[in-house]
């Protein structure tokens, strides 16, 4: 699999991510499927490891930063 034709996008359509695989022609998906829980799932992987009462990072996006926030919310139990 060609790795530089796999991208990440938002759609506010459908307020969805996207992962989709494109085309010779840049911005033509040729497959594509939802991937929210895949990227928050890592995000939450990456962020809570070693942290298990949560933890705060700050990331910078060309010129804006932002701070994330990840903490545990009531029992796992309650998730069934």
């Amino acid at each position: 699999m060609d790795l530089e034709r796999v991208r990440l996008f938002y759609s506010p359509l459908t307020d969805t991510i996207f992962m989709s695989r494109e085309g010779k022609r840049a911005g033509v998906a040729l497959d594509k499927r939802p991937a929210e829980a895949d990227v928050m799932a890592v995000l939450v992987q990456h962020m809570m490891h070693d942290s298990p009462n949560g933890s705060v990072k700050t990331i910078q996006i060309g010129e804006q930063r932002y701070e994330i926030t990840v903490k545990p919310v009531g029992d796992p139990a309650d998730c069934a």
